[in-house]
């Protein structure tokens, strides 16, 4: 499964038949501008074959989606069927921007002094952002 993932899926009557679409989505994958939410009823559809022209997609724009069974940095964002996505994004980045500082931390301490001293993580973060936006 992949590292930040999430599960959608939607319960859609459609010609007097109900259909069950699931998926399950790579959030890492999903292309759209920072701040800018991805379609996810398009990409629940497209996952499931269904051509987003047809009347089973309008159908399908029609119905929540639920969201379940989330990894990485989505759990925080997954609450009671539905998903956050800006929280996601901003768990996202905080994630990568402590893998980087954890990279550079490592090679200076070992990972049980970083572990032991759990005050040093927004420190470091803060002097990297710092460093990053006077590099631009």
């Amino acid at each position: 499964m992949p590292a930040n993932s999430i599960r959608v899926s939607a319960s859609v009557s459609f010609k007097g038949e109900t259909q069950q679409l699931e998926t399950i989505l790579d959030l890492d994958r999903i292309g759209c501008e920072p701040g800018e939410m991805p379609n996810f009823h398009q990409h629940l559809a497209s996952a499931c074959g269904i051509d987003p022209y047809s009347c089973l997609y309008e159908s399908l724009e029609s119905h929540e989606l639920d969201f379940s069974d989330p990894t990485g940095a989505a759990v925080p964002a997954c609450r009671d069927g539905g998903f956050d996505w800006a929280w996601f994004e901003q768990a996202r980045r905080e994630e990568l921007d402590w893998q980087s500082v954890n990279t550079i931390a490592t090679a200076l301490l070992n990972s049980d002094e970083l572990a032991a001293r759990p005050e040093l993580k927004p420190l470091m973060l803060a002097v990297y952002r710092a460093g990053r936006a006077s590099a631009c």
